[in-house]
């Protein structure tokens, strides 16, 4: 991600069809068969477990942040994603972190699922940074609040010389209305406050600053 300044390799594509696909790694289907944003986030959050455990199996990298948009009322309730564009640590990770919530408020959806790998983010915004301190997050948020889900890792080598990495994970830890970067923060705010508007033109002009979105169904 950015000009590889981060520790990890962020994924460059995702697409949603039939199946999921996050990060063009693992996929699976049968969301349009669950009805309720209740019944589908958990297959959406355990397809993004699953396609992190893939990807730093297979090349040792993460996902970039991403939101997953969902619209009660809508059929199917599963709207698509927005994954980050690329970006330079410091001030333009904010700026393109934050700007993922213009989207999901054009499109007026009502819960979203925000994901980041916890040491990424940090690089990216030139936070401190934890060595034993490797984890998914998963925020879960509505209009009222949030919470969040962070699903500890503890990585090995694969092998000397190779970047794939060995995820274990840990047990998930629950946190409701935490504190959240800053940008995070941005982001909710866009998206609570910015209510309709053109989605396709929203899309285009996020697709033209180099993000990357997946609508379902299309």
């Amino acid at each position: 991600m950015g000009d590889r300044l981060h520790r990890t390799r962020a994924v460059e594509d995702g697409r949603l069809g039939d199946g999921l696909f996050v990060g063009g790694a693992v996929h699976t289907g049968g969301v349009s068969q669950v009805t309720g944003v209740d019944a589908v986030v958990p297959a959406i959050e355990q397809a993004v477990c699953d396609a992190l455990d893939g990807l730093l199996r297979t090349t040792g990298g993460v996902q970039p942040p991403m939101v997953h948009m969902f619209s009660e009322g809508r059929v199917p309730v599963y709207v698509g994603c927005v994954s980050c564009r690329r970006f330079v640590a410091g001030e333009d990770a904010y700026r393109a972190v934050g700007k993922l919530g213009h989207l999901p408020g054009t499109v007026e959806a009502t819960r979203l699922l925000v994901t980041w790998e916890a040491q990424d983010l940090n690089v990216a915004l030139q936070l401190p940074v934890d060595p034993d301190g490797s984890a998914l997050v998963v925020l879960d948020a509505a209009m009222g609040g949030q919470v969040l889900r962070g699903y500890p890792l503890y990585l090995s080598r694969a092998r000397q010389g190779h970047p794939a990495l060995i995820p274990g994970w840990g047990p998930v830890q629950t946190l409701t209305d935490p504190p959240l970067p800053q940008p995070i923060v941005r982001l909710l705010a866009v998206w609570r406050l910015a209510r309709g508007g053109d989605g396709d033109a929203q899309a285009r002009e996020l697709e033209a600053e180099g993000y990357r979105i997946s609508w379902y169904g299309r």
